[in-house]
Formats: structure tokens, sequence, C-alpha cells
């Protein structure tokens, strides 16, 4: 009997403690288990945004967003994995040791989708979706990728998307940032990024025990980001891409007013799709490592010495401060002795009497020596810098630098040296300290073509249709019989037969332009070409950078022959 009423209360102890147990789930922890069992039933997915398009100044498309897929993991208790393993490597060609690995890193962090392989494709994308119903771990990601649409092509001013970094994350998550979305990297992309990134959304939906959804409970459409209209001609901007190929330079191609830029290409050039793409990581490193710096937009991060485009600016300096007149005659006999030191002009046998048209016309280096002596180093820095040179044009892109205008005080702060007569001369020449961008001759021969005028390049006209150009025209009081001067002896220097920029003379435009040869410290010259057309009004300002190509004369010359007369074909001018 004793041992009936032990065994007794032994169960009625143990159905205490199960009772107590039930009450205590129940009862005390009724409201964490509710919200775990919520948990489970519910889910957030999130709804990426895609970035805004951007389009050339024709509506054509130079960078748009399209669909992608993404397949990751996430772990799920009791779950068979070993044949999901076998037909996801088989669909995705991934080894099954590499999928394995993932399914250890899902489950040491249940609540996060682990990437398994990006971008698949639409076809293997619905392989995995029909494999998803029977395995509530895979997930399928339809998010947007963007596509640069040129290729090569514009891509130093396009820019590029990278991921942010968890270092960023931590920074940028309080504006709606996510691990793993993008931001604009360079060009384009960075300098508008705010605008271009849109705006997450997500949906939640109640799934059933097996993690398949039921029924959509709430949804919150993401925003895409704006569209950009750019001033560019995508025509154009190839056409300039293609002169460039196979060598190092840059080409500014843009109207002298209000400042719109056509075209702008550096050489040599990057995809921007292999920092988009799936399994990339050797064709990154290629750009990456390329001794050539293919990320480098040379026409606004490039300085150079000017050579002979320079003496556009001394010719102006001078003119305005009377230091010569239209008949101011110097001879040139192939050299002039200063300080006991011969320079040598690039034609041996010299010139003979020229006066300022005709020395522009022909580049004489003696001219512009006596001038740039006449002148003084003060006064060409200070109309050079009237003109734009030694400081930011303000371009709507990031990086641009503002090159180097040397002064007698810069050289003391710098250099810690007084300034002396032979550095004057190299200065009128555009060689010495002096250091310039594409963009800024551009900017500066623009002053010559718009008859006074200093322009702000822009290259986006408007987001989402809202105009954000801003136009700014500067007068610089340079008097119209200076200017009148200066284009008369760069028109000769296209259409004279003598002049040093005949192979860019068009049968059916008037370009006007001068040549630069601007030598380096290696044996190969700077060549250079400035100019614009038509000459009377003009249209289009253009200029071809080529670097360590030689004499401006050649190359650079008939390029830009070349890009006048397909911006007429296109009917840019």
């Amino acid at each position: 009997m004793s041992r009936v009423r032990g065994l007794a209360l032994i169960m009625i102890f143990f159905l205490l403690v199960t009772i107590g147990g039930l009450v205590f789930v129940q009862v005390v922890m009724h409201e964490r288990y509710s919200a775990m069992s919520e948990d489970n039933r519910l889910k957030i997915v999130p709804l990426s945004a895609p970035r805004g398009n951007i389009y050339d100044r024709n509506g054509y498309d130079m960078v748009k967003d399209e669909l992608s897929f993404n397949v990751s993991l996430k772990y799920v208790r009791k779950q068979d994995n070993d044949d999901l393993i076998k037909d996801l490597s088989s669909v995705l060609g991934i080894e099954e040791e590499a999928l394995k690995k993932k399914f250890i890193d899902a489950r040491k962090q249940p609540f996060v989708s682990h990437l398994v392989a990006r971008d698949v494709g639409m076809e293997k994308a619905i392989r995995v979706a029909e494999m998803g119903t029977d395995h509530p771990a895979l997930l399928l990601e339809v998010i947007p990728k963007r596509r640069y649409l040129m290729g090569r092509s514009a891509s130093n001013f396009l820019g590029y998307v990278g991921l942010i970094n968890r270092k960023e994350f931590q920074t940028l998550k309080p504006y709606g940032f996510r691990m793993n979305d993008l931001m604009g990297r360079s060009g384009l992309e960075k300098y508008y990024d705010d605008y271009l990134r849109g705006k997450h959304g997500g949906k939640q939906v109640e799934v059933d025990n097996r993690g398949r959804e039921v029924t959509v409970l709430g949804l919150k459409e993401p925003l895409p980001g704006n569209p950009l209209q750019l001033t560019v001609d995508a025509r154009l901007q190839e056409f300039c891409d293609s002169l460039l190929e196979g060598r190092k330079g840059a080409i500014v191609a843009m109207s002298p007013e209000p400042g719109e830029i056509y075209a702008l290409a550096s050489s040599p050039s990057y995809d921007p799709n292999v920092f988009v793409g799936p399994g990339t990581g050797s064709e990154v490193l290629e750009v990456l490592n390329d001794g050539g710096h293919p990320l480098l937009n040379r026409a606004l991060v490039g300085a150079y010495p000017p050579g002979s485009i320079f003496k556009l600016v001394v010719a102006v300096a001078a003119l305005e401060t009377e230091v010569i007149s239209t008949g101011t005659s110097f001879n040139c006999s192939g050299k002039i002795v200063v300080g006991g030191r011969p320079f040598h002009c690039w034609r041996k046998t010299g010139h003979g009497d020229l006066k300022i048209k005709e020395a522009i016309k022909v580049s004489c280096n003696v001219f512009f020596w006596r001038t740039g002596l006449a002148l003084g180093p003060g006064r060409i820095a200070e109309y050079a810098a009237k003109m734009g040179l030694g400081e930011l044009s303000g371009i709507d892109l990031p990086f641009e630098v503002d090159g180097l205008l040397p002064s007698e005080s810069w050289k003391r702060k710098v250099k810690k040296e007084p300034w002396y007569r032979g550095e004057t001369m190299n200065y009128s020449v555009g060689q010495g300290y002096l250091l310039c961008t594409p963009l800024q001759i551009a900017r500066m021969v623009s002053v010559l073509a718009n008859k006074g005028y200093l322009v702000k390049p822009y290259i986006v006209d408007n987001i989402d249709g809202l105009s954000v150009a801003k136009r700014e025209k500067i007068s610089l009081g340079i008097s119209k019989t200076t200017i009148d001067i200066v284009r008369e002896g760069m028109k000769k220097v296209v259409n004279d037969k003598r002049g040093t920029g005949k192979y860019a003379r068009q049968k059916n435009l008037i370009v006007s332009g001068k040549t630069g040869t601007a030598q380096t410290s290696r044996e190969e010259d700077h060549g250079w070409f400035a100019g614009f057309a038509p000459f009377d009004k003009a249209k289009l300002t253009v200029v071809v950078f080529d670097e360590y190509g030689g004499q401006g004369g050649r190359f650079s010359a008939k390029s830009a022959g070349k890009i006048f007369q397909k911006a007429k074909e296109i009917g840019i001018i």
C-alpha cells in the first residue's frame, strides 16, 4: 500500500510540475512566445529602389537600371539541406563544398540572408524560384542592376557605383542606406548620388509553417531615383572617344556660350560595368592596376604645360596693356640671347619680321619671348587668371584640379627663390611651372570664341525635368579690338598656308584655333590644339590634348578638324 501511495505522490508531483510549466509558458512567458510566433508568421521583404537613369541631350539612354536576380540563403530549422545543395550546385554551377560553407555561415547568423550568387540571369532565376517552393531556406531577391550602355565610352565622366563598406554603412544607416547598397564612386554617379539614389521600400507578408508567402499584409513601394538629362551628345561623345583609341589624352567639346559640354573624352578609358557585374573581381583589379590610369579623367584632373596655346593669353595681355599694338614688329632670326644664354625658336632659320597676327599664325617663340619680357610675369599671371587659368572651372563633376598659375610671390613662398628673366620667357610660351587642364584651356579659348565672356562649363541640363544648369557669363572687359586681333590670328593659324594648324582646316566651315607643342621631362612632347567654329558666330569650342603625342599641329589638329565636321553633320554647328 505504501508503495502505491509513493507512486501516486510521484505522479502527482510530475503532474504539478507539468501544470506549472504550462502555466509558466502560457501565462508568464505568453508575451515573449507570442511575439516569437508572430515573428515566424510575419516576414519583412525589402524592396530595393532603382537609381535614376542618365540620358544624353537627345534622350538617348546612357545609363539605366535593369532587373537582376540574386540568390541567397537563410537558416531554417529541421531542414534537410543535402538535396538542396546538390540541386543548387547543378543550377548555379557552384561547387557543393562552397555551398555547404554558405549553409554553415547561415546557421551562425540565422536572421541574416547570405548571398550565394549575384545576377544569375532570368533562366536560372526561374529554376531557383521553382526550387524555393520546397526549400524555404532559399531566397530569390529581385534587385536593380546598373547598366552602362556606352561601355568604355563616356566612362570617365559617367563614373561608376560600388558597394558601401561596413564603415560607411555605420555612418549612412540613419539616411536610409542598407548593407550591400550601391553608391556613386566617381563621375556623375558620385556628384549627383543624392539625386540618383532612390528610397527603398518593403512589404510585410504572412508565411506558412514552411516559410512560403501566403498573403501580403502591407506594402511600401520603392521610389526610383531622379533621372539626369545631360548636355552631352552621345554621338559626338562616341566619336571623340574613338579618335583617342590607343592613345593617352583628352578631348573637350563645349559650347562657348553658355558652356554646355557636348563631349568630354579621356583615354585610356574603362568599362564601368565591371564594377557591378557578377564575378568580375579580376577585371576590377585589372582596371585598378592599369599603369595607364584609366580611372583618371584627364580632361579635368590632368594638369599639363599648355605650350604655345598660352601665347593667346600673352597676346591678349600685351594688347590690353598696350605693351604691343597691331603695328609692333619683332624680328625672329631663329634665336634670342638672354643672360648670355641662347633661346632657340622652333624654326631654326627664323621667321623674319613679324607682327602679332602673323606671330600667332606661325607660333613664333621669339616674338612671344620679347612680348613676355616686356609684359613681366605679374601681368601675364593677371590676365591668365582673368581668363580662367589657375582656378576651378566649377563644372558639376568631382575631383577637378585647379592646375598651377605661377607668380613671383608664389615662387618666393614655395621655392624660396627669386624669379628670373629666363622663367618669364618660359612662362610666355606656356612652359616652366605653368600647368593647365584641357577643360581650363577650353574655357580660356571660349573667351575668344564668344568675344569676351568667361563661362562656367556644365554637363547636367536637368534633373527629372527640372533645370539645374547654372549658367554663368562674366564679362572680362577685354576690348573688342583686342579680341578681334587675336581671333584673326587664330583664323590664320588654320586657314593660311603657313599656319601651324592647317590640318584642322575644313572646306565648308571656317575653323579658328591655336596649336601647342609642350616640352616635358621625357623625350616626347605633348600635343595640343584648341579652337572654335564657325568663325563669325562660334557654336563649338574644341580642345584636343595628345599626351606625349608630339606636335600639336598633327594628330591634335587633325582630330579637331574631324570633330568640327562631325558636329556639323549632327547639327551642333
